[in-house]
Parts: structure tokens; sequence; C-alpha cells
């Protein structure tokens, strides 16, 4: 409604993270935006804290039809305290991420429009350690909720399999028989036409 208003507008990009703590490994959310401060936002019914200037530089998200893993990347402040906790005391690796690209009021600061352009894991995030005087910043990198469609099959293991494990071990003894096996349940076996 307020978009058809022709109200000037601002555009972020919002990044959200659901991590587990590294101390206590309960799951926590974080959330890291372009502007100024701290905002809150709702996105889809829930009220999302977002914390900034957190996000440096935020390439154009390439989408496309078809299965292909994308990857991306956005380069954090290392030393904010959002972005420290996040990669720091949270485990980063395979976390849960949305991106979302947001216009507000520039009057109001009202959430004018929302829209999730991105959804996946982060994959790696290294942090660069600049030399004395420098500026150091974190990379990090972000593959697509496809990725979860390139997971194998577990394989079947056999009872070989298991005794190079531990040859005292006969769990998988009668493995390569299961599917030979008749095995019946509740009812009497009956024999040719009876």
């Amino acid at each position: 409604m307020a978009l058809s208003t022709r109200e000037d507008k601002v555009s972020h990009a919002l990044l959200w993270v659901r991590a587990k703590n590294r101390s206590t490994g309960q799951e926590e959310t974080m959330g890291l935006w372009s502007g100024d401060d701290v905002q809150v936002l709702n996105v889809n019914g829930e009220d999302r804290t977002y914390y900034g200037p957190a996000i440096i530089s935020m390439p154009p998200i390439e989408g496309g039809v078809g299965l292909d893993v994308r990857q991306h990347r956005v380069v954090v402040p290392h030393l904010t305290p959002e972005v420290i906790t996040m990669l720091r005391e949270y485990e980063p690796k395979l976390a849960p991420v949305e991106i979302h690209f947001a216009d507000l009021s520039t009057d109001t600061r009202e959430l004018l429009s929302l829209k999730r352009v991105f959804k996946g894991w982060i994959n790696t995030a290294p942090i660069e350690t600049p030399s004395e005087g420098g500026g150091g910043q974190a990379e990090v990198a972000l593959v697509s909720a496809a990725r979860a469609l390139t997971k194998t099959l577990a394989l079947y293991r056999s009872h070989a399999d298991q005794q190079k494990r531990n040859a005292t071990d006969r769990f998988r003894e009668y493995s390569s028989t299961t599917g030979l096996k008749e095995v019946w349940w509740g009812a009497a076996k009956t024999q040719g036409g009876q």
C-alpha cells in the first residue's frame, strides 16, 4: 500500500542466521543488516532484531532455473560485537541462513516491502586478521538450499565390511540373505492351493 503512494524509500539487505551456541549447545539467532543501528522487523509473523551496520558489501544474488548449488559471499566487518558473536561464539558451519531485501520508508522507517532472495547454509566464514594499522573483515560464504539435494544415499553394508572394522562383530552376519527369507506375521503359512 505504501509502495503505491510512491513514498520515498531506502533499500537494505538483511542477513538472518540460526546457529548453535558453542558454549551452551542451544540454537540461537542473529540478524545483521546494511542499515544503521538496531531495527526490529516483522518477517513472516516473527519479530526479528537486526544489528547494523554489519554488512560491508553484498554482490548481486544470481538466481536461475535448475538444481545448481549457488554460492554467494557476504562481507562483514570482523570487529562489531554482533559479528564476533556470530562467528566466534556460534558455530557458523552449516548454519541455516536467509537473505531478504527490505524497503523502508525514509520518513518513518516503516517496512514497506520485504522479499526473500536467498535461503541456504553458511559454508565457510574465515576471518581475515589485518596487519597493524590495516582493516580486517570476514567473508561469509553461503551455499543455496539446493545443496540438500546433493546428499547421497547410505551404502549397503555387508558382513565382510563389518568384519574389517571388528572381527568379533556379528551384527550384519545375515544381511546378504535378508531379502531372500520369507517372514510370516500374524497368519499361518499356506502351502500350495490350500
